[in-house]
């Protein structure tokens, strides 16, 4: 049985029929999708976004014929001729031993999903990271930030949980989904928290709050999508960053107005328990600091207008040229993030 490629629009438009007779939706991000077709039947799809498998269906009448195999293994080799090795897939819980059957290895699982990976390994990345960083086995707090800019809140969050912990991680996401690159979020960071007494910043690795990929083909909701992701990422965090660095506590700052980070927020309150520290945010003038506020003013006005909200060393990295491109960009994008 042939694999065909997806290209045209109307394939596409047959493709997300298909997804969606299997409770499925195809999502906008997919860069490569290919399908398997009986009689000129459509009867099984697979697409890929970046280095994550998705979109992955095959009709119930052809099931035990591989063909789930058969479109993981195309796409697999795809995505090696691009020089991606390293993959995940998002899955049902009921197909993880498939998947692992096929050398994917799992990373967590909940009563709903899955996560595997292939071609990289979790415990390898998270302890060479440790390596990196020259951290010995202490007991540690951690903020984990994405810092899109660095914010006098997240520099107040840092120092409380410095003030009771003598050694702080502060992770800073690695994701290349926001407006200024990680290489500048990192340096800011790290520029901010170098006086800080027994504060270490390391990057997150791939694992951690990777929102851009995390796929919502299997969720129908935008509810089930926010709660599901952050279930996933904070188990990723306990079963594996805990143990890792050997962390005690997590701080993180309330919430009033994002639903997703609400819904991260409750659902780790709910699974690390007397871990978790909730701060409240601080304000100035009344407004809450926040780097999303931070953006609208970059957006329209000038690095002065941000002075209140951030700290010294984020407009000092912001007024060289890659701050400047980074700026740049932010007033030509219409996005949050």
């Amino acid at each position: 049985m042939r694999l065909y490629d997806v290209i045209l629009e109307r394939e596409k438009a047959t493709v997300a029929t298909f997804l969606a007779e299997h409770d499925l939706a195809y999502d906008d991000d997919v860069d490569d999708t290919i399908v398997a077709k009986h009689d000129g039947k459509l009867i099984a799809t697979a697409s890929s976004a970046g280095n994550v498998i998705k979109c992955v269906a095959v009709d119930p009448d052809h099931r035990g014929e591989n063909l789930m195999a058969r479109l993981v293994g195309e796409m697999l080799k795809r995505l090696a001729n691009r020089d991606i090795t390293h993959v995940f897939i998002y899955a049902a819980r009921e197909h993880t031993a498939m998947f692992q059957s096929l050398g994917f290895s799992l990373i967590v699982k909940t009563n709903r999903v899955a996560l595997l990976e292939t071609g990289g390994s979790i415990h390898a990345r998270l302890h060479t990271i440790k390596q990196q960083a020259a951290l010995d086995d202490t007991p540690k707090a951690a903020v984990v930030i994405n810092a899109n800019p660095m914010t006098n809140g997240h520099l107040h969050l840092i120092k409380t949980a410095a003030k009771h912990h003598d050694q702080t991680l502060v992770f800073v996401v690695s994701e290349e989904a926001s407006t200024f690159p990680f290489a500048l979020r990192y340096a800011i960071v790290n520029d901010v928290c170098a006086s800080i007494p027994g504060v270490h910043v390391v990057e997150s690795g791939e694992y951690l709050v990777s929102f851009a990929t995390f796929p919502k083909y299997f969720l129908k909701t935008e509810t089930l999508v926010r709660e599901a992701h952050a279930l996933l990422d904070v188990l990723v965090f306990k079963h594996h960053y805990v143990p890792t660095f050997n962390i005690v506590a997590r701080y993180v700052g309330d919430e009033p107005f994002s639903p997703m980070t609400d819904a991260y927020n409750r659902t780790m309150k709910t699974h690390l328990g007397t871990m978790l520290h909730i701060i409240p945010r601080i304000a100035h003038e009344g407004q809450i600091v926040s780097a999303s506020h931070v953006r609208r003013l970059m957006k329209i006005d000038t690095l002065d207008a941000i002075k209140p909200y951030v700290p010294h060393a984020t407009i000092k990295r912001l007024n060289t040229p890659s701050g400047k491109e980074a700026i740049d960009a932010l007033k030509r994008r219409d996005t949050r993030h």
